[in-house]
């Protein structure tokens, strides 16, 4: 069953720092002041426009995702329900990390985003009324999408290696959460 392929989500205190963890899987430490500082000087001018453009993109899309997911989750106590919360829940921090980067960048998040949000909380609703396999090959549909509009975004820009950790990071979230998904449509 669904609950043999997921773990409820767990909050976990390391050294002093504060987290959540999905199965074996890091979602989130506490960020602490330090870590938040302006990159200005950590990119050439001339690719100061093409970061603050993808980060822009990035963040849009996973507020879409995020609707997405959001839309999708019901009243109903069960190990589906929890996985769809899972799911937004991880790419709460997504928006997060990219919202935090487009500040350090000194830029400020997209006005069109809520556009993307909107788009999310449509394509969310539309997927929940066609049923779990709907909402499974949704969820698949959009972590595909974000590889490969995280694989395009890697490569189109000189980054420093801070914000480049967080990407190839949500990167990774993000075939995971492809495995994690297609385990359970499989099941379904």
């Amino acid at each position: 069953m669904i609950r043999d392929e997921i773990s409820m989500i767990r909050f976990f205190d390391f050294r002093g720092k504060k987290g959540i963890i999905m199965e074996k899987y890091l979602i989130r430490t506490e960020m602490e002041p330090q870590e938040i500082y302006s990159r200005l000087d950590h990119v050439q001018s001339d690719q100061l426009p093409k970061v603050r453009k993808a980060l822009r993109k990035l963040h849009a899309f996973e507020m879409m995702a995020v609707n997405i997911y959001r839309m999708q989750i019901t009243a109903e106590n069960t190990d589906f329900n929890r996985l769809i919360i899972q799911a937004m829940t991880n790419e709460m921090t997504h928006v997060q990390d990219f919202q935090a980067k487009i500040y350090e960048f000194g830029s400020r998040p997209s006005p069109t985003r809520f556009f993307n949000a909107l788009l999310g909380m449509f394509l969310g609703l539309s997927s929940r009324l066609r049923g779990k396999k709907a909402i499974l090959a949704m969820g698949i549909w959009t972590e595909t999408k974000a590889v490969e509009d995280y694989q395009a975004i890697i490569s189109s820009v000189r980054w420093d290696k801070e914000t480049l950790d967080v990407i190839k990071h949500n990167l990774d979230d993000e075939y995971h959460h492809i495995e994690t998904l297609k385990k359970v449509l499989e099941q379904i």
